[in-house]
């Protein structure tokens, strides 16, 4: 662990790399959400 390219350290990026590609939808879906509110957001002005 000291020098960082132990079998441990390996193990750990290598579950980290996972669950970042793995939660790559949840931040896809969270941005698609945050446009479509600001969307509605821009709209209400617009109308108001």
């Amino acid at each position: 662990m000291v020098n960082g390219d132990g079998p441990c350290n390996r193990e750990r990026l290598g579950a980290r790399v996972k669950a970042w590609e793995e939660g790559a939808w949840v931040r896809d879906a969270a941005l698609a959400h945050a446009r479509k509110q600001a969307e509605r957001a821009a709209t209400a002005q617009e109308a108001a």
